[in-house]
Formats: C-alpha cells, sequence, structure tokens
C-alpha cells in the first residue's frame, strides 16, 4: 500500500484572502467568506444534519482571519474614497488563478455528482467503482490547470470540485458494510487505504482524528494476516504525533488480538497505552478482564474489578457479565476444585443477578442472562438453568441465539443420544421453556448441535466459540496430509458407529422434509461421518454434496442481487476436504475428478494456497501423467479467490489468477517426484514427464505474475538429465523457452545443469558451445562446469580439447592473480576427478596415475594453505606443502570443515576400476592370441593371484606405499578377476 505521509503545510490551510468581486457583486456577497477551492459552487449541498465525520471536516476547513486586516481593507477603500485609487494587483492575481477549461470541468462534476450517488446506494463495489472514475477525472483536471500555472501546484491548490465529507461517507461506508459482515474484504481494506491516502495527497484536505479512527478500523475488521492492526496503530502515531488517542482506538486493537487468542500480545498493548498516558475507560476495562482471566491471572483482573468499583457505585452489567463468562470458563477447564476461584464465581455471579433483577432494562440483556445460565448450567445442572430460563422469560426476550446455547449446555443428554427421535425430543424440550409458543424458527445450527451430539462430537466441538470458527477457517494450512495433526487428531478420536451414522441420517431426511435448506452447516457433520469411516461412503457423501450445490445454485438464481452468502452457507474447504480425503484415501481418482467438476459448474472459487495443496494430494493417486495433468488443469479452471471462504460477491470477485509463487514451485516438484512406468519397456524403466505439459506449468506461472526463477528452470534440467534415460526433448523444449524468457538473466548454476543436460543426453556439441559461448564472453565458470566439460570431453574421446580447456582456465587465472585479485581455482576437487577420468577414458591411465600423485596432491595443498582452509592442527604447526605431502603418506589432511583435502578413496576408486578393465583386456587379449601359452597361463595365474606387472598392480602397490592409510578403502576393488 501507499504510505502514509504527513500533508504538506501549503495543504493543510488554503488561503484565507479574501478574493475581490467584480462591481456586480452586492456588498453583502462581497464580504462573505470564500469557500474552498475544492468545493464545487455549482452542485448544491444537500440538507443534513452535522455527523461527526462532517464535524471533522469542518474543523479542517480553512477560516478566514479574523479581524480583517489594513490590506484587505485597502481592497475595498475605493468604493468609499475616491481618492484611493483601484487596486490592480489583487485582480491580477484573481485573472491569473489557475482554472481548468469548461469541459474538463464540467466531467469532473459530473464524476463528483456520480460519486456521490455511489455512496448514497452504500454498496462497497459500487463506490469502489465510482471511486475509480472520479480518481481519473483528478488527474485529467490536474494536468489541465497545471498546464495553464506558472508555479507548481500544491494539491489544495487544483481546485477539483469534491467535498472532503464525500470521501469520509464513502469509508464510513465500507465500515459499517464490514461490521454488519463481520469481518472487511481485502478489496474494500485497500480501497479504504487508498481514499485515506488520497485524501490528503491528491485532494489535499487535512487528515483529522476521524480519519484516523476509520483508517485504524479498516485493520481491525481484517482476517488477512498481512494487515496487522498492532503495527498499523504505531506507523499512525508515529506519522501523525499530534493524534490524541482515545481508549476507543486502544480497545479496538486490543479486542481484535482477543478474537485471535493473542492474549500475551493484548496484554503488551495495554501496557503500552498506560506509557502512552491514555485513560482506559470501562469498554477496555471489561476487554482486560476478559484477557486477564483468559491467562487466569486472577489477581489482575481483581485489580481492575476493585478500581472500576471505586469510580462507581456498583458495577455495570457488561463488566458483571465478562467477568461471570471468564470465571466460568476457568472452572470448567481447572483439573481441581478451586474453592476460592469458586467463592469469587459465587459472588459475581450473585451481584449479577441481583443488578438483572433490580433493572427494568437489563432484565431483557440476553448477554446476562446468557453468562447467568452457564453459571448454573455448571453449579446446579442444565434442568435447573432451564427452569430458570422458563421463569425468565418474557415475549421477544430470548432467540434463536438462546435456544441454541442451551443446547450446547446439555452435554450430557447431547452425549446420550440414541436416536433421531431423542434428539427431537431435546430441541421440543429446550424450546418449550424459552419459546412456548413457538415462536422461534428452528433453523440448521439447531440441527447442527443435535447432528453432533448423535455422532458424539459434542464433548469436543460444540463449545467452540464462533470467532474460533472464524479462526480454525482462515488458516489456509489446514490442508493436512494424512500424516499431519489433522490425521492424528481424526486417529485419536472415536468414529461413529454404522448406527449413529444411520440416525444422524434419519434426522438429516426429517429436517429436510421440513424445508430446512441443505447449507454447509447441515450437512457438514454427516458428510465427514460418512467420509471419516473405516470404509468411506463416497456415492452418500456426493448426494450430500450435491444437494448443497443445488441449493447454492437455485438460492444464487432466485436472489435479485449478488450479495455475500451468509457464513453457513459458505462452502469452504472444511466441507470439500472431507471428500477429497476420502477419495485419496480409496485413491478413487473418479471419484475426484467428478467432484471437482460438479464444484467448477456450481462457481466456486477456491484459495490458491488451497488450490496448490488439492493439486498436490490429488496427482499422487493418479496412475498416468495424462491423468496427472488432467487433475491439474482441472483444478486450475477454479477461480482463486483471496479470502478464505469459497463462495464470492461482486464486491469480492475472484480473480483468474492460478497459484502463488511457492504454490507453482511445489507443484512442479510433486510433478517430479511421479514415476509412471513405461508400458512398452522390458526392464520397466519410468516414463519422464511430458515436456509440453510440465513446461506449460511455468508458462501458467508466468501467466499468474510470477517470473520464473533460474532455480526453476535448473531443477527441471536436471528432471529430465538424471531419468534413466536422459529425455533429449525435455532438455531441448527447455532450452527452447529459456531462450524465450528475455527477462531472465541465467546463473551460474543454470548454465551449468544446460551443460550437464546436453551431456547426459548425448549432444557434445551442444556442450562444447556453451562453453565456447563462455570463454567468449568471460562469464565466470567453476569447477562444476570444468567438471562437466571434462565428462563430456572423456566421452566422446576430445582429450585434446580437454587439455586446452586446462590451459585457458590457468591463463585466465595467471592474468586475475597479475591485477591483484585472488579467487580459488576453479580445479577444486571435483574437477581434478573429471579430468583424471576423462584421461583415462581416452587411454591415458599412466598420465592420470601420475597427476593424483604428484600435481593433484601438490594443486590442492597449495590451495588450502593460501586460503587457510586446513583443520586448526595443521595451522597451528604451520604446515608446508612438501610437510603435507610426507603427512598424507600416513593420514589424511582435511580442512576445517573436516573433508579430506586431495586424492581421496573416490578419485583412487575410479582409477582402479579402469585399471581393472585394462587388466582383464589385456589377459582376454593375451588368452585369445596364445591359448596354449605357458608364458600366458602363467601370466593370468599370476593376476588372480593378486602378483604381477600390470597398471593394476603398479595402482595397487602406489596406494600402499604413499597412502597407505587409503589403501583398505580401495584393496578389493579388482581382487576379484573376470
Amino acid at each position: 500500500m501507499l504510505p502514509f505521509l504527513l500533508p504538506s503545510a501549503s495543504s493543510m490551510r488554503a488561503s484565507s484572502r479574501f478574493a475581490p468581486r467584480s462591481q456586480k457583486l452586492t456588498a453583502k456577497q462581497a464580504l462573505k467568506p470564500c469557500r474552498r477551492a475544492s468545493t464545487s459552487t455549482l452542485i448544491p449541498p444537500t440538507a443534513h444534519t452535522p455527523t461527526s465525520d462532517e464535524q471533522d471536516q469542518n474543523d479542517d476547513a480553512p477560516r478566514p482571519r479574523l479581524p480583517r486586516n489594513h490590506a484587505d481593507g485597502a481592497a475595498f477603500s475605493h468604493f468609499f474614497d475616491k481618492r484611493t485609487p483601484l487596486s490592480t494587483s489583487n485582480n491580477a492575481s484573481t485573472s491569473s488563478k489557475p482554472k481548468a477549461s469548461h469541459e474538463i470541468t464540467s466531467a469532473s462534476r459530473q464524476a463528483v455528482a456520480t460519486f456521490r450517488e455511489a455512496v448514497g446506494r452504500r454498496e462497497p463495489a459500487v463506490i469502489i467503482e465510482a471511486y475509480v472514475l472520479l480518481l481519473r477525472a483528478q488527474q485529467v483536471y490536474a494536468r489541465d490547470v497545471s498546464r495553464y500555472s506558472s508555479r507548481t501546484l500544491q494539491p489544495s491548490d487544483v481546485g477539483f470540485p469534491v467535498r472532503k465529507a464525500d470521501i469520509q461517507t464513502a469509508v464510513r461506508h465500507l465500515v459499517q458494510h464490514a461490521q454488519t459482515q463481520g469481518y472487511m474484504e481485502v478489496r474494500n481494506i485497500e480501497a479504504c487505504h487508498q481514499m485515506f491516502h488520497d485524501m490528503c495527497h491528491i485532494f489535499g484536505f487535512r487528515i483529522g482524528p476521524t480519519d484516523l479512527h476509520r483508517q485504524l478500523q479498516t485493520y481491525c475488521l481484517s482476517k488477512n494476516l498481512r494487515f496487522d492492526p498492532c503495527q498499523a496503530f504505531e506507523r499512525l502515531r508515529a506519522s501523525y504525533p499530534d493524534w490524541q488517542t482515545s481508549s476507543v482506538e486502544w480497545n479496538m486493537v486490543i479486542s481484535y488480538l482477543v478474537k485471535r487468542g493473542e492474549y500475551g500480545h493484548a496484554i503488551k498493548v495495554w501496557n503500552d497505552m498506560h506509557e502512552y498516558g491514555v485513560e482506559p475507560e470501562d469498554a477496555l476495562r471489561n476487554t482486560m478482564i476478559r484477557v486477564q482471566l483468559a491467562v487466569r491471572n486472577t489477581d489482575e483482573a481483581e485489580t481492575q474489578l476493585q478500581h472500576m468499583s471505586q469510580q462507581k457505585e456498583q458495577l455495570g452489567i457488561a463488566t458483571l457479565t465478562t467477568t461471570v463468562e471468564g470465571l466460568c470458563k476457568l472452572v470448567s477447564t481447572a483439573k481441581d476444585t478451586d474453592e476460592e476461584l469458586m467463592a469469587k464465581l459465587r459472588t459475581y455471579a450473585s451481584d449479577l443477578r441481583k443488578a438483572v433483577e433490580s433493572s427494568p432494562q437489563a432484565a431483557s440483556d440476553s448477554s446476562a442472562w446468557h453468562a447467568l445460565l452457564r453459571y448454573e448450567a455448571m453449579i446446579v445442572g442444565p434442568a435447573h438453568a432451564l427452569e430458570t430460563a422458563r421463569i425468565a422469560s418474557k415475549p421477544g426476550m430470548f432467540g434463536h441465539s438462546t435456544l441454541c446455547f442451551l443446547l450446547r449446555m446439555h452435554v450430557d443428554e447431547l452425549n446420550d443420544l440414541q436416536s433421531s427421535d431423542e434428539a427431537l425430543e431435546l430441541l421440543d424440550k429446550v424450546q418449550s421453556a424459552i419459546d412456548p409458543k413457538r415462536t422461534i424458527q428452528l433453523d440448521d445450527q439447531c440441527y447442527n448441535i443435535l447432528m453432533l451430539g448423535l455422532l458424539d462430537n459434542s464433548a469436543a466441538e460444540l463449545d467452540i466459540k464462533a470467532e474460533d470458527v472464524v479462526l480454525l477457517d482462515n488458516d489456509p494450512d489446514g490442508l493436512l496430509d494424512d500424516t499431519g495433526d489433522r490425521g492424528t487428531d481424526r486417529q485419536s478420536r472415536i468414529l461413529p458407529t454404522p448406527n449413529q451414522v444411520r440416525e444422524t441420517q434419519l434426522l438429516y431426511d426429517h429436517v429436510r422434509a421440513l424445508d430446512i435448506p441443505p447449507t454447509p452447516l447441515l450437512v457438514a457433520p454427516l458428510l465427514t461421518a460418512y467420509c471419516e469411516a473405516f470404509l468411506p461412503s463416497l456415492p452418500s457423501a456426493m448426494k450430500l454434496v450435491q444437494d448443497m450445490l443445488e441449493y447454492r445454485t437455485s438460492r444464487k438464481a432466485s436472489s435479485p442481487t449478488k450479495r455475500r452468502s451468509p457464513p453457513s452457507l459458505s462452502i469452504g474447504m472444511k466441507i470439500i476436504r472431507p471428500v477429497l480425503d476420502a477419495c485419496v484415501k480409496l485413491k478413487d481418482i473418479t471419484a475426484a475428478r467428478n467432484l471437482l467438476s460438479c464444484l467448477h459448474e456450481a462457481g466456486i472459487a477456491i484459495t490458491a494456497a488451497h488450490k496448490s495443496q488439492l493439486m498436490r494430494r490429488l496427482i499422487g493417486i493418479t496412475t498416468s501423467w495424462p491423468e496427472a495433468f488432467h487433475i491439474y488443469r482441472s483444478l486450475s479452471r477454479f477461480p482463486t479467490t483471496t479470502t478464505t471462504t469459497t463462495t464470492t460477491s461482486s464486491s469480492d470477485a475472484p480473480s483468474t489468477k492460478g497459484l502463488d509463487e511457492r504454490g507453482y514451485i511445489n507443484l512442479l516438484e510433486s510433478f517430479r517426484a511421479l514415476k509412471f512406468i513405461d508400458p512398452k519397456s522390458t526392464l520397466g524403466q519410468p516414463l519422464p514427464a511430458p515436456p509440453e505439459e510440465l513446461l506449460g506449468i511455468v508458462e501458467d506461472m508466468r501467466a499468474a505474475g510470477h517470473r520464473p526463477s533460474c532455480a526453476i528452470y535448473t531443477s527441471i534440467l536436471d528432471y529430465y538429465a538424471k531419468t534413466p534415460k536422459p529425455s533429449y526433448l525435455g532438455v531441448k523444449a527447455t532450452h527452447e523457452m529459456l531462450k524465450r524468457d528475455e527477462r531472465l538473466e541465467p546463473d551460474l548454476p543454470l548454465i551449468n545443469a544446460l551443460m550437464n543436460a546436453y551431456n547426459r543426453a548425448e549432444e557434445p556439441a551442444m556442450v562444447l558451445a556453451i562453453w565456447d559461448s563462455l570463454l567468449a564472453t568471460r562469464q565466470e565458470i567453476d569447477g562444476i562446469t570444468l567438471s562437466v566439460f571434462f565428462d563430456t570431453a572423456g566421452r566422446h574421446g576430445l582429450l585434446a580439447l580437454a587439455r586446452k580447456a586446462i590451459t585457458t582456465v590457468r591463463r585466465i587465472e595467471s592474468e586475475t592473480a597479475e591485477r591483484g585479485v585472488y579467487r580459488r581455482s576453479a580445479m577444486t576437487k571435483g574437477a581434478w576427478d573429471s579430468w583424471l577420468e576423462c584421461l583415462a577414458r581416452c587411454g591415458r591411465l599412466e598420465e592420470a596415475i601420475e597427476l593424483v600423485f604428484g600435481e593433484m596432491r601438490k594443486t590442492l595443498f597449495r590451495e588450502a594453505i593460501d586460503a587457510g582452509d586446513l583443520d586448526s592442527a595443521a595451522d597451528e604447526f604451520h604446515f608446508s606443502v612438501t610437510d603435507l605431502v610426507v603427512r598424507s603418506t600416513q593420514a589424511p589432511v582435511r580442512d576445517s570443515r573436516g573433508q579430506v583435502v586431495g586424492p581421496d578413496a573416490k578419485t583412487l576408486g575410479t582409477l582402479l576400476k579402469f585399471a581393472v578393465k585394462e587388466r582383464d583386456r589385456r589377459q582376454k587379449r593375451l588368452g585369445a592370441i596364445l591359448p596354449w601359452s605357458s608364458s600366458s597361463s602363467n601370466e593370468m595365474a599370476a593376476g588372480a593371484s593378486g602378483k604381477g606387472n600390470t597398471i593394476w598392480h603398479i595402482l595397487r602397490a602406489r596406494i600402499r606405499e604413499e597412502m597407505s592409510w587409503l589403501y583398505p578403502q580401495v584393496k578389493h576393488i579388482g581382487e576379484n578377476p573376470i
């Protein structure tokens, strides 16, 4: 978002000078204080009662300077004294005031009128759309005014005909819409923040306390973690140091933290408030009482209560309600009975009961009665709480929320339900106590509680607060594998029996017969039971999903306006997840595809995080590449939403972009991990992924606005290079895509991967071309680059080119050293190993042996000494290269990381394998030429006994003499001749 900046001094106050009027104006008109330049003079204001926002706007508006100074009087003196000449300076100033053309001014006024009309409709989508048009009109207006101005204009000097009250009202309507809905959507938050920024920096209005209060409200109403109210509050206070915050703003931030369960952070903000010098009001103290009781700090809560009781004769209803609710939770979660805690609970419950009964207004407070009923249900029992509710009940006093609340209090009765008839009897019992005339309309929430009771899930799930449900559904990482936390929780919970599921199905059928719609809240318990059974029943689950989707479609078609569905109608991942889990458990890819098809036809949108996780889980049960990529394309067609629920509205339209960047990276990893056997292969070799399909994901990633990094291309090249049969088509297609990516700057690992891929795909010409390009452009090369080049040269007999490469590298390094720049040599230990293998492949095994015991060992020792990379023992004695060579005959020389410096078992093991091949080839040749020769027989016998003068014998002897510590690790190589 754009930063919140302090308004410039020129934009805080417009000029307070009185502009001279023409002689046609009456004296009364000439003496009126002029309006702000930014207020339209042609659009009449609507008569209304000033609100707090308008009062703030009026406070910010510029006022004329009183009393009138001499200069102002001089401007009118010619009307009264003919000796005073007519002033020309003010007239010139007025005539030179920058103005826009008539056409642009008319268009601007029309945009303002359209914006005011949109604000009057109070629909977020309409307000945001009209505001975008308003900004465009302002830009055109400002450009036209600036073109005719001889000086640089400040935002307040432009004079665009919009009032600050119009923008303030738009923000207020967006906030009120969010308060009604329960949270603010991301699009509306960004629109409010844009208006806050533009109010000062575009239109030149002064930011007042009301604007800052609304700005903070938008953060507190967000469920998106990137809009942190605490950080925003700190930024606003730092940017506007004159802002005198009140207890209301601090309470908003602390209440947000309490809603998320971040009690420790809430206490920290409370302490910051005291350091800031703000006196807390009762509402904030009530919030802190809830916080302290939640963290079991009863002493601090008691301190707050005592402070409030000292200021008033008795505690308020809200304070007592909060205290009783908090103490009830403490008692219910305590392992042992705390008599002191119980005494406090009885005292405050008694005070609350007296306060409710003594005040006619408080007698209808449902929150207070909820606290009292919870207390009686815990202490005496739910039956006594039900009797109390019956006595206290008045027509219209208790509603649907009280009915559900009392149902939840009957925990034992719910857990003991055995049939649907018993569940209906319990519901009728509770309803008759508080609603004998049956005026409360039963809905999906009531029956949801009964279904959970039938399925034995009430004890664990019924007492979850509404805000906790929001938090659970707000977790994008909630889609876990069977091995995750969710799978562990499901295994620890006792699954419902077939009889329980059958009785729940009967209750569901009864509810549907009452024309209660199949909302997700109603369907979820039974759907989860079918999917989490030992043998999931996918047909029954799919029938429930069809019921939900058909109702959603019919409701959407019959609704005259597109509005966001209430939470009970939102089909989110918590509803879809159990069915997909069952598909994965049964490995039923056909059912999964049918489910995705139904969801897509219903217009369900999925968050990017959930979409990525679904793709990775479902492709894991596919049996072929076409099937796996079909799952990817099916899920890619789903619209992506940034909210946590999957239903959308006009105010939160889903975007067409795909996954986020991390989602694409994880998806590519999942595809590369798949293995499908080639049916035509007799050896059972796996098929590589079709390049056009795998690289199509990269194209989709780019289309979604994420630039594929070098690491992504590197991983794809490594995948095609390291399949059992390297895929030249995959390497070539990836290379072609690299060429088309003009914005990509290839790094060295990517270049090395491309060379290695062509090397494994038996395309030495491409490897040589890339090598020549690196040398021609003086690009950096490292040990891996040389290793790949030497491997290519060795496999295709290009020894001369390999020697030339070594010469070139050494010349470049020498030139670099002459310039005083020290760099580690590209001839690393890995590059030396590849060079020795190249020599051995090209028939120069003797030369390789001499290098390994001579130049290679000394060179690597010298570089380790120069870099100070030896272990502590070698550094302490300051060994020279000669000393290290002598030491390496008896023990390995190690670097600071514990790795062997110089030739190791891998190096000499490779040379021994080539020596074995040379020995065996010689023996076969001698055996074929002189089959009856005694000399050949003796030599073959000597080779079999480990004695002789072959290259293998010579190399083994040198290892035993010059690197005795290494001999036990490699002596077994070649001991069993052919």
